[in-house]
């Protein structure tokens, strides 16, 4: 197997604002599902309060699969969230192209 051609600077850039940008939104997340948490433990009577908290659970769902699954390999096109996890891999599973982050 030929070993793939290494990622631009700018291709490179974008994967780790891609990480940033997920990492920020699970953050954010966490503080929401805390709050409406916080609100089902005082409020939890109110049908209001329960079907919001369920709207908004169903609503991140949402938001994190779009966000963890929409960013590709450059190289070879396959997904980097699949992998599982919040941190880009070192090299990418399929190609094995490395995600190197400059200094």
């Amino acid at each position: 197997m030929t070993e793939p051609a290494p990622l631009t600077a700018a291709e490179r850039n974008r994967l780790w604002r891609w990480q940033r940008r997920m990492l920020f939104f699970y953050g954010v997340a966490i503080a929401l599902l805390t709050l409406a948490g916080a609100l089902m433990l005082l409020f939890g009577e109110l049908a209001w309060v329960r079907r919001a908290a369920l709207v908004l659970l169903l609503v991140l769902i949402a938001a994190a699969t779009f966000v963890q699954f929409r960013e590709r390999c450059p190289r070879c096109g396959r997904r980097l969230g699949s992998q599982g996890r919040l941190f880009l891999p070192a090299q990418c599973p399929g190609c094995g192209v490395e995600f190197a982050r400059q200094n």
